[in-house]
């Protein structure tokens, strides 16, 4: 399921997601990001504090099934925040990201929902997590 020019058609949002309901990682930490089964793609924001940004991102599907999607590394992640949308296969997949910088160097992440199945009933899966709704 891709997201087309047509899926996002009438979808406004914020130029940057709300970092308000991100989450904070230390650096050594992992931070994992359940998804809803209805959720097709995420966009992922990694952000600090105008600190450099040492981060990867990876997708995790089954539990044979683990693909990294990203390895980042920027100088300030204040000025210059990686965001990324991500395609998840069907299922309930998870967003893990892993803060490899020090632990002087937290990050801030947010993974928003950019599209659902179609028929989505707008309830979420109970699932727990820090998802951010739309």
């Amino acid at each position: 399921a891709y997201v087309t020019e047509r899926d996002l058609a009438g979808f406004t949002r914020p130029s940057s997601p709300s970092m308000a309901r991100g989450e904070t990682v230390q650096g050594g930490a992992l931070r994992t990001f359940p998804l809803d089964y209805s959720v097709e793609a995420v966009q992922v924001t990694i952000t600090s504090e105008g600190l450099p940004v040492n981060a990867k991102v990876e997708l995790w599907g089954t539990s044979s099934h683990i693909k990294q999607l990203a390895e980042v590394y920027n100088d300030n992640g204040q000025t210059r925040p990686f965001a990324a949308i991500i395609d998840v296969p069907g299922g309930s997949n998870t967003i893990a990201v892993y803060n490899t910088g020090p632990m002087e160097y937290p990050i801030r992440v947010v993974v928003e929902p950019v599209a659902r199945i179609e028929g989505w009933d707008g309830k979420e899966e109970s699932v727990g997590g820090s998802l951010a709704p739309w």
